[in-house]
């Protein structure tokens, strides 16, 4: 039983090395193949980083318009016209782009220029930031790319200034009726002063009218005014990198390299598999022809 056991692993160990042998006689046969495939997969790389455009990127994040609402206690900062993820979704719409911007994004020769800008920024807003997206676009040089994200900007700046100035509108209405309140008051205050009728229950009344309205005035020209501070504004210069973002060198020759050496093997595989196939063909021949 035990010389079984040791007959058996002796016949492992021999299958092993024979394996292994014929792994190297293998690669000391086919490493030509593969190697070429290896350097035509290496050219193939170059000419596709040749053939290819360079993409560069450039980032601008963009702070939202605000509207500073009268008698806000809760953020005296202003208030979002538009929220970064109603941005971001009216921006994924092709018809949100003017001739202007599909122009200056080098867009307006493409088939459905609008979908095709939609599909190429990238819109984000930052981590724990509320008013504020981080724009993303793409060009063939560093000034095409800052020309289109420049462009987008602006856009932005006046689809929201378009959004708040019916709010600036109301506000300076209600701001001219309770200046014309305010004067009638005064008048009636004056008047009261001049005729000794300072005590009366109307009088007060009016004179806590008039505190009211001044508040209010106040506040409505910090609504009026105040808006031109808060228009959407870039929080830094718009960044362009001098280096290119795609194609990437180091990923596509180590893609192209490795995938010419892996088709180099499995074309040897495939011939050394058909040298096989076809002697053992012969050999069953010569057989049953000396039978």
């Amino acid at each position: 039983m035990g010389n079984n056991i040791q007959q058996s692993e002796i016949k492992t160990q021999v299958n092993d090395e024979i394996s292994l042998l014929d792994v190297l006689c293998f690669f000391k046969v086919a490493y030509k193949i593969i190697l070429v495939f290896g350097v035509a997969g290496s050219v193939i790389a170059l000419a596709y980083l040749a053939v290819t455009p360079k993409q560069y990127e450039a980032v601008a994040q963009i702070a939202m318009a605000q509207f500073g609402a009268a008698n806000n206690n809760l953020n005296p900062l202003g208030i979002n016209i538009e929220d970064p993820s109603l941005l971001i979704a009216r921006l994924s719409l092709p018809t949100s782009f003017t001739p202007q911007v599909l122009s200056s994004c080098g867009k307006e020769d493409t088939t459905n220029p609008g979908a095709s800008l939609a599909k190429a920024i990238k819109l984000a807003p930052p981590k724990g930031v509320a008013n504020v997206v981080e724009l993303k676009t793409f060009g063939q040089s560093p000034e095409a790319a800052s020309t289109c994200t420049q462009a987008i900007f602006e856009l932005i700046k006046v689809t929201q200034a378009q959004i708040l100035a019916p709010y600036i509108e109301e506000a300076k209405t209600k701001l001219a009726d309770d200046e014309e309140r305010l004067i009638k008051a005064k008048d009636l205050v004056t008047k009261a002063d001049k005729t000794g009728q300072a005590v009366g229950a109307a009088y007060l009344s009016t004179r806590d009218e008039i505190r009211y309205l001044l508040d209010e005035i106040t506040s409505l020209k910090n609504v009026v005014t105040g808006n031109q501070n808060r228009a959407t504004r870039l929080i830094a210069p718009i960044y362009v990198s001098d280096t290119p973002i795609a194609p990437k060198k180091r990923v596509v020759l180590i893609a192209g390299l490795l995938g010419g050496l892996f088709l180099g093997l499995l074309l040897a595989l495939a011939g050394q598999m058909w040298i096989k196939l076809k002697a053992d063909m012969q050999e069953q021949e010569q057989g049953q022809a000396v039978r």
